[in-house]
């Protein structure tokens, strides 16, 4: 069975972006960090979120939120710190934007993490590994797969399908299009192992570049913003990856704009078949 992409009616959907503000973030970007401008204020990965906004905004044609995303970083920074309850505390915020340009934004409290989860895994501290499954069902691709929405029955339903109930869960369901691939998390980017090419003497183009990819946007998973800082930064390239290939205990990484940079491991239930396009 594959998922039903919701409508396009500007009525039925916001654009929409969730990042993490973290006061203590600044202070744990060093020299080694690679465009270490868009970790030196407290909103992670600013720029990208807004950068995300704007690109959804063109993709649905949307002028006036297209002409508000436009503005300048720092009045857009302006902006967010109004919806700030505590400039002390940790917040998660969801940036929600209509086909007018009406933008809300909500802060809610969120769980402590270590800052330098924040940073790419080569400069994290370990945290708690969360359990990663494979979904069922496939998801078919589309604009509401490649820009986050809020149209997101499908990311839902493949949750409920992986037996996750609440959002507080350490586990992740991985969201498979119809030819096989993994696209995404429902909430998350995952990384995988790379999976070695050429012959057996060829050790030194095996051993050269990242040793982890992520599925390639091609595939049909969420243009975001901790994915596309993990490509800046080196840490990983982009790979089809099937989920026939996954294996029972691999470990992985996954990253959101809220979490930072989150270990995994994958779990596997034998009897379940890999949705495949028919």
């Amino acid at each position: 069975m594959t998922s039903t992409p919701p409508t396009t009616s500007s009525d039925s959907f916001q654009i929409i972006s969730s990042l993490r503000y973290e006061p203590a973030l600044p202070n744990v970007v060093d020299e080694r960090a690679a465009d270490s401008h868009l970790l030196t204020t407290p909103y992670y990965l600013l720029p990208y979120h807004q950068d995300r906004l704007l690109s959804a905004a063109r993709c649905f044609k949307w002028t006036k939120a297209a002409e508000f995303l436009r503005q300048e970083l720092g009045q857009f920074r302006q902006f967010l710190d109004t919806f700030i309850p505590d400039k002390a505390e940790a917040w998660r915020l969801r940036i929600i934007i209509d086909s007018n340009g009406a933008c809300k934004v909500e802060a809610n409290p969120t769980a402590s993490i270590n800052p330098m989860n924040l940073l790419v895994p080569s400069d994290t501290a370990q945290s708690n590994t969360w359990c990663v499954n494979v979904d069922s069902e496939s998801t078919t691709p589309s604009d509401f797969t490649t820009h986050k929405t809020t149209a997101r029955d499908g990311y839902t339903a493949a949750r409920l399908r992986s037996g996750i109930t609440s959002p507080q869960e350490q586990a992740e369901v991985l969201v498979v299009n119809p030819k096989g691939e993994i696209m995404e998390g429902s909430i998350t980017t995952p990384y995988f192992r790379r999976r070695k090419f050429g012959s057996g003497n060829d050790s030194a183009s095996e051993q050269s570049g990242p040793i982890w990819v992520t599925p390639p946007l091609s595939s049909g998973g969420n243009a975001g913003t901790t994915r596309r800082y993990a490509l800046a930064q080196g840490f990983c390239t982009e790979q089809v990856v099937s989920a026939l290939d996954l294996v029972d205990g691999e470990e992985c990484w996954l990253s959101n704009g809220v979490r930072g940079f989150i270990p995994g491991r994958i779990v596997l239930n034998g009897s379940r078949r890999i949705p495949l396009e028919r």
